[in-house]
């Protein structure tokens, strides 16, 4: 209380903050990996079956205003590489590539590297 009570005395009266509550966690998977954050408390999980599902629920959880956070597999995250990179402009939420049962594939090196290439212009090999 005391913290915003000292933020309104040292505002002007036409400034306008505003917080942002992006406290949700999202997660994209296999059943495995799915079930294994449930457990853990994450309700926002999804098991798509096709390429274009996955597409639907990153779009779907990056409109939502409180999601913080997309977990996706990296292999499902391979097949929708595109969208991934498009939605990565963004600061919040933030998409994480997480490796499944099997295992890093190395899908993020892909999407690291082209969202390095967009950002400095340049393709730098990691």
């Amino acid at each position: 209380m005391l913290f915003s009570r000292q933020l309104s005395m040292s505002l002007s009266p036409t400034t306008v903050v505003v917080f942002m509550s992006s406290n949700k966690i999202a997660v994209i998977g296999d059943r495995d990996t799915v079930t294994g954050f449930r457990l853990v408390g994450v309700n926002e999980c999804a098991i798509p079956n096709t390429p274009e599902e996955t597409r639907n629920l990153l779009y779907q959880y990056f409109r939502d205003p409180a999601m913080g956070l997309i977990m996706i597999t990296e292999p499902l995250a391979a097949e929708v590489e595109e969208t991934i990179v498009e939605l990565s402009q963004s600061p919040v939420p933030v998409i994480l590539l997480v490796p499944d049962r099997d295992g890093t594939t190395g899908a993020y090196e892909a999407v690291l590297k082209e969202l390095i290439r967009r950002a400095v212009g340049i393709e730098i090999n990691i």
